[in-house]
């Protein structure tokens, strides 16, 4: 029988949360409004820990509140930020992989888009049978029947690496373009990668004429972090990189 103290059993409130997440928190690059997914100009930060939110509002804007949902991370910070530096130690973090999720909320199709890919799965390593073409896949989706991308990247914040591991996940189309240069440009640093993680603005007009504008997740890799995490950043500009705005 686990040992506890009678005076928290008393006040149980009081008691230090035991959080079973690996990570801190999540950037995520939206929100649900009146049950509808909405795109935001700015990073949202959710976590279940105060003083990590407390944190993310100092360095990026916002203030911590909570929201309605059923797991730990139920504090969230709207910040100003749509760029942050982030440390990503190596290509393995920045993983990839096709889903579908049924209504328990359980993957029943994990695929890399040419075989099946999940552990438990018993079809694993066989052919997932979806189709070739990106256009065909994206129908698929849509139409209900079609994983679609399940990217996940985890990091540090370049500003307070000591705070924890975060990380963002995205289903984006767009974003699963660019990940074999990502995962190049952090190959080419051979360790822990300064980068900037960002919310890119994609306009463009539909065939009827519509016009189409939305944020996307993007990582450009900066350069090797510095061994010290407290020692200064690299400028943007000595970087060789423009500012983000």
């Amino acid at each position: 029988m686990a040992r506890t103290l009678r005076i928290l059993d008393q006040d149980p409130e009081a008691r230090p949360k035991v959080f079973t997440s690996d990570y801190v928190g999540r950037f995520r690059a939206g929100q649900q409004i009146d049950d509808l997914p909405v795109s935001l100009d700015a990073w949202r930060v959710t976590t279940g820990d105060p003083d990590v939110a407390a944190a993310v509002a100092e360095r990026f804007g916002g203030s911590p509140q909570e929201w309605q949902t059923s797991k730990e991370d139920n504090l969230e910070v709207l910040t100003t930020a749509n760029s942050v530096r982030v440390i990503i130690d190596n290509a393995d973090a920045v993983s990839f992989r096709m889903a579908l999720y049924g209504a328990t909320g359980k993957p029943i199709h994990l695929c890399d888009g040419v075989e099946f890919v999940g552990d438990d799965d018993p079809r694993r390593g066989q052919p997932c049978g979806c189709p070739a073409t990106l256009v065909e896949r994206k129908a698929a989706e849509k139409a209900g029947y079609g994983p679609k991308p399940d990217i996940r990247v985890v990091f540090r914040l370049a500003d307070d690496a000591a705070l924890g591991k975060f990380r963002m996940m995205t289903g984006s189309w767009s974003f699963m373009k660019e990940l074999e240069t990502v995962w190049a440009d952090l190959d080419s640093v051979g360790g822990p990668a300064l980068c900037e993680l960002r919310l890119e603005l994609v306009e463009f007009t539909t065939k009827k004429g519509v016009d189409v504008s939305f944020r996307k997740p993007a990582i450009k890799v900066v350069g090797r972090a510095p061994e010290n995490t407290d020692a200064p950043l690299l400028s943007l500009s000595q970087a060789g990189d423009e500012p983000p705005f």
